[in-house]
């Protein structure tokens, strides 16, 4: 009687830990599904498009991204809250690689993976990739900026 019992506590618990796991499961799939479905969010006003930015004399950070990459989702605030403390040094751009008008910068810069961030700077003829290694913190952003910011003044003394 007692086996019996034992190994009914044992189904019964067993299917319910099942269960359980079942639906967290379900719910962290959907919840990510939700994520991905969603575009990411472009903050307004210090973020523009590459063509707007085509007529600036400021160098250009261009993030590369996709709405489906949760690197890049995971770094948009990081963008952003750079764009705001370097509004005035750098123009900011945000490139939708999943639209067809912007091939032609995918192309010319040779984007490969999300997300990418590129320094161009167009008076200087200068391209330069960021490592991904200098986009984890606003901080390291922040040096890789100012690094660039100190060749360019070397560069056009």
């Amino acid at each position: 009687m007692k086996k019996k019992f034992f190994i009914g506590l044992f189904i019964v618990s067993a299917i319910g830990l099942f269960l359980f796991a079942n639906s967290v499961l379900n719910y962290d799939a959907q919840t990510t599904q939700k994520q991905l479905q969603a575009p990411i969010e472009i903050p307004e006003g210090n973020i523009i498009t590459m063509q707007e930015a085509q007529t600036s004399k400021k160098p250009i950070i261009a993030l590369f991204y996709v709405d489906w990459c949760t690197y890049c989702i995971k770094f948009m605030p990081l963008f952003a809250k750079s764009s705001i403390t370097n509004k005035d040094k750098f123009t900011f751009v945000a490139i939708n690689c999943e639209n067809p008008e912007n091939k032609i910068y995918l192309e010319k810069y040779g984007i490969i993976g999300y997300p990418t961030v590129h320094i161009i700077d167009k008076q200087m003829d200068f391209n330069y990739l960021l490592n991904p290694a200098s986009t984890i913190s606003v901080e390291t952003i922040q040096q890789e900026l100012e690094k660039h910011l100190k060749l360019r003044a070397k560069v056009l003394k």
